[in-house]
């Protein structure tokens, strides 16, 4: 992952104390740790077939393990909505992950990708969330930015803050900032752990400067409102031996640290040295300065704490038990897909398969158009889409605000009408879901037929009644040899129609607990494992493993395939498949 210029600056004159953590509280910035973990695992976790959810899984509690022999109790706080000030910042950041979405799915397996060059499967903040509920480990999801929260939270509590945003840096943590790149989680030992404390006072003591001018230096810096372009103006000024990007820092400092104070409160301190730095690099004041600043002072009082929601909404994204894309929909009427690994040769995103599903998400949070910004070829472009809203007089009764009251029945009816499908109790709980989105995404392929779409449907089948917990057989040990093999034949078509899946099963799995749960929640760890499927996605390897299928196993298959009717191809099916 990268690293920015102030961790390398503040690194290279270390600034920061070696310490051992143990026997103490710590809060975690969610989002940065979820990041992290997947790009940082060791063997490095599958990005180019969709992702390695089973494997994520494994690193996140052996992470959390490590914390809990360490006596670290840690209270994990995760990001919600971003609003609109961030949104010219959030749209430049989406069409940089577009290139590097398209460079990895390019980039031949045995080539390196350079540094920076991730992308993070779909799924992996629902796992996320999911282990820490199954953990027991506490937690919260912001309404809005998690930041705010996590320096409250940290300060209330008197314990260090475990990210990797170096907003932290800039931030009064009063009890420090580790940050995970050197965060020696896996060379724990002794119930202890190897990190480097970062304290804001030891940083103004080095640069003599005022700690009231931090959020001046954190706006001028750059950051995500705010980035004062001087042309090389402070580089030059700096005796740093650094690279451009730390010189430039060092020059900021050294000038801030020189601006006469005297005699001003904290506030007007901020307005004076501002004032200058402008001044000296022949800038006008510009509000979005004052805004960058303002962010950093007084974080407890920037924590969005309200939302045009329901309350009871509220509460479920809180929990966890609702995706945060709920509050964009309904605050901002704006949703933002992040790009993904697939095709593109196709103009199209895998988005587009889970159109009409989203239509019915925004239909039960809203009325009106939704704005959405996808992949048009190799642009980020917005489109307009319509909410919909249940068809029967009865189902239109549903309004969020009582929605959590509806019949089971009239909900489940609601999701079965979204992806056109009829659940069937012939099938054990934890797949009702995944089968019907599978019905739904099938059909949508079957529109236009390619030869992979059988096997990539197969492939998906075999994976379903695959236990790798439980006892081994012929079928499992040819399955875990398959996903240890990995793959070297990358076919851009089955990472498509995967990726379509993935998008189908994401927006289903939102949709089901907008309606409350009324099918029941899967396992999202155990939804899709890309490098096994991947392998799976060949006639010659289905047909070996169909025949090592037995006992409950089989018969489980057998009625898969007899719901999803794995051999029909005509547009003219039934539009509604019995799942």
């Amino acid at each position: 992952m990268e690293v920015s210029a102030l961790k390398k600056m503040i690194d290279d004159l270390s600034l920061c104390e070696d310490v051992m953590v143990e026997k103490t509280g710590l809060i975690i910035d969610g989002n940065a740790l979820y990041y992290f973990l997947y790009y940082t695992s060791d063997p490095k976790l599958d990005q180019r077939c969709g992702g390695d959810y089973p494997g994520f899984k494994h690193e996140v509690c052996k992470f959390f393990k490590t914390l809990q022999d360490c006596k670290v109790n840690p209270y994990v706080i995760l990001d919600g909505d971003t609003g609109p000030e961030k949104h010219e910042k959030v749209l430049s950041r989406l069409k940089n992950k577009l290139k590097k979405a398209k460079t990895v799915a390019e980039t031949e397996p045995d080539v390196t990708l350079k540094e920076g060059y991730n992308v993070l499967p779909p799924l992996v903040k629902d796992v996320f969330i999911e282990i820490l509920r199954e953990k027991g480990i506490e937690f919260k999801v912001c309404l809005g930015e998690a930041d705010p929260e996590v320096v409250s939270a940290a300060n209330q509590k008197q314990c260090a803050v475990l990210s990797i945003d170096k907003d932290f840096y800039y931030f009064d943590v009063h009890k420090g900032f580790l940050n995970l790149h050197n965060f020696e989680w896996k060379k724990g030992k002794d119930g202890k752990i190897p990190a480097k404390l970062y304290t804001r006072s030891k940083f103004c003591e080095h640069f003599k400067l005022d700690p009231a001018l931090m959020p001046v230096f954190a706006s001028i810096a750059g950051n995500d409102y705010s980035n004062l372009e001087d042309n090389g103006a402070f580089a030059k000024e700096s005796s740093s031996p650094g690279e451009y990007s730390i010189k430039r820092l060092d020059g900021m400092l050294g000038f801030l640290g020189k601006v006469n104070l005297d005699r001003l409160n904290d506030s007007e301190k901020r307005e004076r040295a501002l004032n200058e730095a402008l001044k000296h690099v022949k800038k006008k004041a510009n509000q979005k300065f004052k805004f960058a600043i303002e962010r950093y002072v007084e974080p407890e009082k920037k924590i969005k704490t309200s939302s045009k929601l329901p309350p009871w909404v509220c509460k479920k994204v809180e929990r966890g038990e609702l995706t945060s894309f709920a509050i964009s929909v309904v605050d901002w009427k704006k949703i933002l897909l992040t790009p993904l690994v697939e095709d593109f040769s196709q103009r199209y995103s895998s988005y587009t398969a889970a159109y009409r599903i989203r239509q019915y998400f925004y239909g039960l949070l809203t009325e009106g158009v939704i704005t959405e910004y996808d992949r048009d070829g190799e642009e980020i472009k917005d489109y307009r889409v319509p909410s919909i809203l249940p068809s029967s007089d009865e189902q239109k009764k549903l309004r969020l605000q009582c929605l959590n009251e509806a019949p089971e029945r009239l909900r489940r009816r609601v999701f079965e009408e979204a992806l056109q499908v009829q659940t069937s109790e012939n099938i054990p709980n934890q797949l009702k879901l995944p089968v019907c989105v599978t019905a739904f995404w099938f059909k949508k392929l079957q529109h236009h037929p390619k030869p992979e779409t059988i096997n990539c449907l197969h492939a998906l089948l075999l994976w379903f009644v695959c236990e790798p917990d439980g006892p081994e057989d012929e079928f499992e040990r040819k399955m875990k040899a398959l996903k240890d093999e990995g793959v070297s034949n990358w076919q851009p078509r089955v990472a498509h129609a995967f990726s379509q899946w993935q998008c189908c099963m994401r927006q289903s799995l939102h949709l089901n607990q907008l309606l409350c749960s009324p099918l029941p929640e899967p396992q999202c760890a155990r939804l899709y494992c890309g490098p096994l499927l991947h392998r799976l996605a060949d006639e010659d390897i289905i047909k070996q493993l169909q025949k090592t299928l037995n006992g409950q196993k089989k018969e489980i298959y057998k009625n898969l395939k007899t719901i999803l009717n794995p051999t029909t191809t005509e547009e003219g099916s039934s539009s509604e498949e019995g799942c």
